[in-house]
């Protein structure tokens, strides 16, 4: 049976159950547990409905923070 989720304010879907963010689960799984202060999961194309785990990567903030500074700029 699949867990249920919602779409919080922001977009991001959200386990009913626990109301964690589903895309951090499923990056955790994909790591083996953890994911490490300082770091966030980030969308590889962008989109927040999409948290298939190929599609997930788990990036320091200011790399994050880079990548979106750079996308904002050239659009």
């Amino acid at each position: 049976m699949r867990r249920k989720f919602y779409y919080d304010k922001k977009g991001y879907p959200r386990w009913r159950d626990s109301k964690e963010l589903v895309h951090r689960s499923v990056a955790r799984k994909k790591v083996g547990g953890v994911i490490f202060n300082g770091c966030v999961v980030h969308h590889k194309d962008g989109n927040p409905h999409n948290f298939r785990k190929n599609n997930l990567t788990i990036l320091t903030r200011s790399k994050h923070a880079k990548i979106h500074a750079k996308k904002r700029k050239w659009g």
